[in-house]
């Protein structure tokens, strides 16, 4: 008798990650590749009361990028 299909997740971690993405997150998850904010505050760092800390130079970078962007 043949087994049926399994849909489950072998990771609990990526139970809600599209398949298409789960090679990335694991990436992600395991620190060898920068997160969202990583890559758009390079010099950012996390701080557990204040979330993710960006440098000024960064916030005002952002700032005139987001000024000149299309939308």
């Amino acid at each position: 008798m043949k087994r049926p299909l399994s849909h489950q997740p072998k990771d609990p971690l990526l139970h809600h990650t599209v398949p298409s993405r789960q090679k990335q997150a694991k990436a992600y998850l395991q620190g060898s590749v920068p997160g969202v904010m990583q890559h758009y505050a390079p010099d950012g760092t996390p701080d557990p009361d204040r979330g993710w800390v960006e440098s000024d130079e960064t916030v005002h970078r952002l700032a005139h990028w987001r000024e000149d962007s299309a939308y």
